[in-house]
Parts: structure tokens; C-alpha cells; sequence
């Protein structure tokens, strides 16, 4: 009967081994084809910033050199994690490919054949992206084909029909609402009428105690709503300078922790044809900056955006963005489950329009940015006037 048992056993161990093996293969297959189109279009990329014939075809080349090198870092992580190697080199049919579009240097249809590679290689790789959403079961690998799902999306909009340069300064537009601005202008309102309330009874005669105590109050109010506005800007903005694409990349962020102000999952996001970055829908989720850094990178910005507030649902998950001190820590985690941890060092408002471009792609040394609205709000066009920026660093691994 035991030797039954073992038999048994072995049998059912056998089976779990198998389908784990079957299913850990579907994110390896995914893996290894979406690395050989990353090699193919940096291949590409790198071609076409010197043969484009139009400054759009070298200009896109670069951006997508850029992106790819990343993403296919990003690959290679999550390949290790499980143990495996990826293939080095395209195929041999995209090497054929390759070729083709080469030998058209020179002429007046190479911007042609080089648009219609990166369309076709993009499409592929959007295919295969939703097919490892669909089946795959490694939360490492899910998570960076998510996040290179924006990426792609956001540069088929620049080669579909003409060459189009996307922006490397998208605006971030995160409140629709404006519930906050017109909590403030209410507030300020307030103010000034308490302030000249208090000042009209402390000047009346004949003085009275009473009086002078009213005044003195709505004199305490006032000066307590002006300057309990939002805050200024603070400390020392961490260095921005470029760094080489593959030290931004890592597992993309699936969770924010701020405590007391922020719990809430976060999404990849991109820009759109409007030179906008994709905010998430929903005012419960954060946005990543998909085409930045990752959290645990060895440089870059790991840029998180979300809504202060939005018209249909009213406060979003950074309207207490503001109130969150200097000093506050933060926690990222990331797609395979690894947790990193940042203090805020510093708090910025701009305006939207002039936004620092290397929050987008700079940061020689890796640090966090946390985005949203603030500032007075535009009823008509729907948006606020500025962004408010918290800087994070890195804190040591314990």
C-alpha cells in the first residue's frame, strides 16, 4: 500500500513539474520573441539616425533606440529571474528584413520601408504583448509586457502613415475637476473677509471686550487659512542629468505606498497623439511613466502621476499630495514583488507648460517624482495651471 502511495505521489508531483514547466514556457517563449523584435528595431533605429532621409525618421530612430534598448534590458531581468538566457540575435527572417531596408539606403524609399519595418515589428510585438496578458502566469513578466504595451502604442502613433516626432515633453494634465482650486479660492475668500472682520471690530468704539475678543479671533482664522494654503517650494531637487537607457531599467511598479496620504496600485501609462501623457481613468490608480525608469534601476526618474481631482468622481488619489512633508518615505513595489523604498527630499511646482524635461527621460542617478495638479484651475479648457513635483532618492536596501 506505501509503495502505492509513492507511486501516486510521484505521479502528481510529476504533473505539477510538467504544467509548471508549460506554463513558465509561455512567458520564456513571450520573452525571447519580444527580445529578438527589440533587437530588430534598435538594429533599425540605429541605421536610421544616420541614412533617414527626413530629420522625423532620424528623430524617431533615436527615441526608439532609446525606448527599445530599455525594454529589452527590461527582458533580460525578468529572463534571469527565472533562470533563462534569451536569444542574443534577430531571426533570421527579421535579419532578412534588415536587409532589405538597407539596401535601400540612399534612396527615395528608404523612410518608406523603414516606416512600413517599425509598423509591422510594432503590430507583432502588440500580439504578442496581449498574448502573454491573456495566458502568461509570471507576475515579473506580466508586469514588464504591460508596461512595454504603452511604450509600443505610443510609437505606433508616430510611424502610422507619415513620420510623426512624438513629444519628450508631454503636458500632465492630472485634475479635470477643479474641486481643489475652487477649495482654495474659497478658502483665500474667507480669509480676507475674516481679516477685515477682525480689523473692522478691533477698530470700533467704544471698545468692548467682547468685541476685541471676536476680532482678534476672526484675525486668528484668517491669518490661519492664508498661510494654511499649500505649501511652497523646498529642499534640494535631486540631480537630472541623462543616463544610458539600460540603467533605467527593471520590473515595472505595480503598488505606491505613501502612509497616511497614498495606497494604491499603479499602471503604465504613455503619451498619446496629443503630445498628453495618458493619466489612468480611474482617480484610484497611480500612472508610471512607462517610457522612464523603473524602481530598482541604477539611474533615471521613476515618474508616478495621478489625478488631484477629476469632474465625474471628484478627489483622486493625489489630492493629499501637497500636504505630504519632506522627510515622508515612500514605497514602490514592483511586478516580481520586490519592494523600494524612497524619502521625499524636495517639493517643486511649475507650471505645466515648463515642466523639467528630465523628469521624463534624465537622472543619471536613480530618484522618484510624484505628479499632480495644483495651482488655479481654467473652467473652460478643463485644466489646472500648474504641477506640483515631490522628489524622492533611494533609500539603502535593509
Amino acid at each position: 500500500m506505501s509503495a502505492f502511495l509513492l507511486l501516486v505521489v510521484a505521479g502528481l508531483l510529476g504533473t505539477a513539474q510538467a504544467a509548471i514547466a508549460t506554463t513558465t514556457q509561455t512567458d520564456i517563449t513571450y520573452l525571447n520573441a519580444a527580445h529578438q523584435i527589440n533587437l530588430t528595431i534598435v538594429q533599425a533605429a540605429e541605421e536610421a539616425q544616420a541614412h533617414g532621409r527626413s530629420s522625423c525618421v532620424r528623430r524617431v530612430g533615436a527615441l526608439l533606440e532609446s525606448d527599445h534598448r530599455k525594454l529589452a534590458a527590461q527582458e533580460l531581468e525578468a529572463a534571469s529571474q527565472l533562470g533563462y538566457g534569451l536569444v542574443p540575435i534577430p531571426s533570421l527572417a527579421q535579419r532578412q528584413k534588415l536587409d532589405a531596408v538597407t539596401a535601400k539606403i540612399g534612396t527615395s524609399g528608404y523612410d518608406a520601408a523603414w516606416l512600413a519595418l517599425q509598423r509591422q515589428e510594432h503590430g507583432q510585438y502588440l500580439t504578442l504583448i496581449k498574448g502573454e496578458l491573456a495566458k502568461g502566469s509570471v507576475p515579473a513578466v506580466k508586469s514588464v509586457a504591460q508596461g512595454a504595451q504603452s511604450v509600443i502604442q505610443m510609437h505606433l502613433d508616430m510611424v502610422e502613415g507619415t513620420c510623426r516626432v512624438g513629444t519628450d515633453h508631454p503636458l500632465v494634465p492630472t485634475g479635470d475637476g477643479g474641486q481643489l482650486a475652487d477649495a482654495q479660492r474659497l478658502r483665500s475668500r474667507t480669509a480676507w473677509v475674516l481679516l477685515g472682520l477682525g480689523v473692522l471690530l478691533l477698530a470700533s468704539k467704544p471698545t468692548r471686550a467682547r468685541r476685541c475678543l471676536l476680532g482678534l479671533s476672526a484675525l486668528a482664522i484668517g491669518i490661519v487659512l492664508i498661510f494654511g494654503g499649500p505649501p511652497g517650494d523646498t529642499g534640494n531637487v535631486p540631480e537630472g542629468s541623462r543616463s544610458a537607457p539600460e540603467r533605467e531599467a527593471a520590473i515595472p511598479p505595480i503598488r505606491l505606498a505613501l502612509p497616511g496620504f497614498v495606497d494604491a496600485p499603479v499602471v503604465p501609462v504613455a503619451t498619446g497623439r496629443d503630445g498628453l501623457m495618458q493619466v489612468p481613468k480611474s482617480p484610484t490608480n497611480v500612472g508610471w511613466w512607462a517610457a522612464g525608469a523603473a524602481p530598482g534601476s541604477a539611474g533615471g526618474t521613476v515618474l508616478l502621476v495621478g489625478h488631484v481631482d477629476t469632474a465625474r468622481h471628484g478627489r483622486g488619489v493625489f489630492a493629499a499630495l501637497w500636504d505630504v512633508p519632506v522627510g515622508a518615505k515612500v514605497t514602490v513595489t514592483a511586478g516580481d514583488g520586490s519592494v523600494r523604498r524612497y524619502r521625499i527630499v524636495a517639493r517643486r511646482i511649475y507650471r505645466q507648460e515648463q515642466l523639467p524635461t528630465d523628469l521624463f527621460r534624465g537622472g543619471s542617478k536613480p530618484r522618484l517624482a510624484l505628479v499632480t495638479c495644483i495651482g488655479s484651475y481654467d473652467h473652460s479648457a478643463r485644466r489646472y495651471t500648474h504641477n506640483l513635483v515631490l522628489y524622492g532618492v533611494p533609500l539603502a536596501r535593509s
